[in-house]
């Protein structure tokens, strides 16, 4: 996972830190970084004390993913700002809605239709990709990447129910809530997993010189977002918002609101 040139990911702007402010680890310090309340430097530095905790964790010093997902949220202004600045994941999450809506409503070959997806003569698969793109939109920057990965896992979740049924693609016409809920979730969670992972991903460049280390630790962190934002997500009926009403933007984005003030709250 090396790499001669490795992004740190954001950072904390504040022209009085020192060169090499943003080293956030000292391998030799004694001290139980778990039993640390949060220093000053911590809380005016959010950026740095995320990278910290994350580095922490990779190298075993701290199990704490809560902090992690806490101090993230912190460096991204809270969960309000956070939630506001997840452009791409409320677009593609609007976008995706309006297509599992849409297949219920008006049928698959009238929604691939207006999409401007031809219908015949394809693969499920390639039908499939051209979707990613459609309910993602471009990948000009680590948000949009963190939402078009999260379509994936999404739509991921209507391919298998396809499997189930002899990979016909008109099965979706049968959809019930439970699926559509499900996959509108999968999105969601992921693309919270999926933006924390891709902000931080220097430091398992940096500390996870094992590749079946990071993958372990990607998959804890991946576990605590998931199990914490559960509760909140199976709340939500996603099956009965209207995806074209002019208020969905606010809808969708307190969805997210929600779901980052739980990360936020880890004490």
């Amino acid at each position: 996972m090396g790499t001669s040139s490795i992004y740190n990911g954001p950072k904390d702007k504040n022209p009085l830190l020192p060169e090499g402010f943003e080293e956030e680890y000292d391998p030799n310090q004694q001290e139980n970084a778990d039993n640390q309340e949060p220093s000053e430097t911590s809380l005016d530095f959010p950026w740095q004390a995320t990278k910290k905790s994350m580095s922490q964790f990779i190298n075993g010093r701290s199990q704490n993913r809560g902090r992690i997902a806490r101090n993230y949220v912190r460096a991204l202004g809270g969960a309000t700002n956070a939630a506001k600045s997840a452009k791409a994941a409320k677009s593609s999450t609007i976008q995706l809605g309006k297509f599992l809506s849409d297949i219920i409503t008006e049928g698959i070959e009238k929604t691939l239709s207006k999409l401007e997806i031809e219908f015949h003569g394809k693969s499920v698969e390639s039908l499939f990709s051209e979707l990613v793109n459609v309910v993602a939109g471009n990948s000009n920057s680590k948000e949009d990447i963190a939402a078009k990965n999260a379509s994936m896992e999404a739509l991921s979740e209507l391919y298998e129910f396809l499997v189930e049924n002899a990979m016909d693609i008109r099965h979706l016409e049968k959809m019930d809530a439970n699926l559509i809920n499900k996959v509108m979730k999968t999105f969601v969670n992921s693309y919270l997993i999926e933006r924390l992972l891709k902000d931080l991903q220097s430091r398992f460049e940096k500390y996870a010189d094992d590749l079946s280390i990071a993958v372990a630790k990607e998959n804890e962190v991946k576990e605590y977002i998931t199990e914490s934002v559960a509760v909140k997500l199976d709340q939500v009926r996603f099956n009965n918002l209207d995806y074209r009403s002019k208020n969905i933007d606010q809808i969708v984005e307190g969805i997210y609101r929600d779901c980052y003030e739980v990360l936020e709250a880890y004490i």
